[in-house]
């Protein structure tokens, strides 16, 4: 009983440790190209409010080595902000380049036709030391960027921006 206890250990363990180990690749990231829509939600103190929200346009082009970001941020009063810039994933599968700054990948999970990307790095804010966070959710017609900030006196991740698209 006691092998057959081990052994099945022995293969949950293997399978997880797979299933962890496979790295996302700019080729699988190739099915977000084409046109998206949908709401960014950003936290911050700016114009007496916390939280502004912004109807979002993105197109995502295929760059070959890359894909390009191309957001079109809409406010509450009309006002457009255009912001551009590509995602790469690294060739060895364990750092991406986003807005512009390189992170390390530090969890990949897929639950089906799911996949789920964390991606880390240290910087500053405000002359304070912080672990930035993007969390990538990627399915079919969806795709969700959130971004975290962590401060050395926090245990959880506080969310800055959260961005919910669907694929036109």
């Amino acid at each position: 009983m006691k092998t057959v206890f081990f052994a099945l250990l022995m293969f949950l363990q293997i399978m997880v440790v797979a299933q962890i180990a496979k790295p996302v690749t700019n080729a699988e990231l190739k099915a977000l190209v084409g046109t998206w829509t949908g709401t960014l939600v950003a936290t911050g103190f700016v114009d007496g409010k916390n939280q502004h929200t912004y109807t979002t346009a993105l197109e995502v082009v295929d760059m070959q080595d890359s894909l390009m970001f191309n957001f079109t941020f809409t406010g509450e009063e009309g006002k457009q902000n255009i912001e551009k810039y590509p995602l790469r994933i690294y060739d060895n599968g364990d750092k991406l380049s986003f807005d512009s700054t390189q992170f390390e990948i530090t969890d990949i999970r897929r639950r089906g036709i799911r996949l789920t990307m964390y991606a880390e790095r240290e910087g500053y804010d405000q002359n304070r030391r912080v672990e930035w966070q993007h969390v990538f959710i990627i399915g079919p017609g969806i795709l969700n960027i959130t971004k975290g900030i962590r401060y050395p006196d926090m245990i959880d991740f506080s969310i800055q921006k959260r961005l919910i698209l669907t694929k036109k």
